[in-house]
């Protein structure tokens, strides 16, 4: 699949700006790519949660 960049608008206090911003600075991750990672991450946890539901008892 090719790689698309899009522009996503997220709002914040800058008090959790801060937490953000020294949280990447520490892990030396990229906000952008942890962002999608996480989003990742809670997709598949739903679809896990999903798929264990609909399994018959």
């Amino acid at each position: 699949m090719a790689e698309k960049t899009i522009d996503l608008e997220v709002k914040v206090t800058m008090e959790e700006m801060k937490k953000i911003g020294e949280y990447c600075r520490e892990k030396g991750v990229n906000f952008s790519e942890w962002m999608r990672q996480l989003a990742l991450r809670e997709i598949e946890r739903n679809e896990q949660e999903k798929k264990e539901e609909e399994k018959p008892a």
